[in-house]
């Protein structure tokens, strides 16, 4: 991985982290279509750390509200919704992994992702009363939900936000939650990564490359995560449905 490719690399996971189009997809793509070298899935997860920075950053209210005012029924959801995801990683993660190498895998994903944010944006739509927050059941729901994120080419945030808005979670609550629920699977991720994906097996030389992917996913990620909440708030879902169902079409025939 070239700084270049390691920089283009940064740019598209914070673009597409917080746009639900799947940043781990596109990533795939970046790399079998435009010749660039593939990367090791430590330099992937270290550019997921970056965004993880963003989102840290851009909510750090909500967590130090949560934090300081001990707000246990929330802590108990991100927990609940946490779960799943690790049982389904720690289970199947060779299998997982080997989806990775396969860009038809991730283009059918991406047009499984188009449905599915045409999903979130009809209860997006409509006008029936919203639950005011989170419950348990919905985060254990957004949780198991957020399984089939674990594959690339399909979105999280469009996963678990789409799941939220199908259980008539108010928008602006689901939004947050989804990417609060991205703590820790990240961080999770990250440790993972660093006992068993050869952090350990870095090389010196490499660590330019791999700073410049992190800083530049999580500057770039500043950015598009307001905009994301403005797409909700717009009501314009629908659009990254549209983006993601015919990209994928598009890439199974090509």
């Amino acid at each position: 991985m070239t700084l270049t490719g390691a920089i283009i690399s940064g740019l598209v996971q914070g673009v597409t982290e917080f746009l639900p189009v799947s940043s781990s997809g596109h990533l795939v793509l970046l790399h079998s279509f435009f010749g660039l070298s593939e990367p090791t899935l430590f330099f992937d997860i270290c550019l997921h750390v970056g965004t993880l920075g963003a989102i840290i950053l851009y909510f750090r209210e909500e967590l130090l509200s949560i934090l300081k005012e001990k707000n246990i029924y929330a802590i108990i959801c991100l927990i609940v919704g946490t779960i799943p995801v690790v049982i389904a990683a720690t289970l199947f993660d060779g299998e997982i992994e080997k989806t990775f190498m396969r860009p038809v895998f991730v283009a059918s994903a991406l047009v499984v992702t188009g449905l599915m944010l045409f999903a979130g944006q009809y209860f997006l739509w409509r006008k029936s009363k919203k639950k005011g927050k989170v419950g348990i059941v919905d985060a254990l729901f957004i949780g198991v939900a957020q399984i089939a994120a674990l594959l690339p080419g399909i979105s999280r945030s469009g996963t678990t936000i789409s799941s939220g808005l199908v259980l008539g979670v108010n928008p602006d609550k689901v939004f947050k939650f989804s990417f609060l629920l991205a703590i820790p699977a990240t961080i999770g991720a990250a440790c993972y990564g660093f006992i068993n994906l050869g952090a350990g097996d870095v090389k010196v030389v490499d660590l330019p490359q791999y700073a410049a992917g992190m800083f530049t996913s999580f500057i770039v990620g500043m950015f598009c995560l307001p905009y994301l909440w403005r797409i909700i708030s717009s009501r314009k879902l629908y659009l990254f449905g549209i983006y993601c169902f015919l990209l994928g079409m598009l890439l199974i025939f090509v």
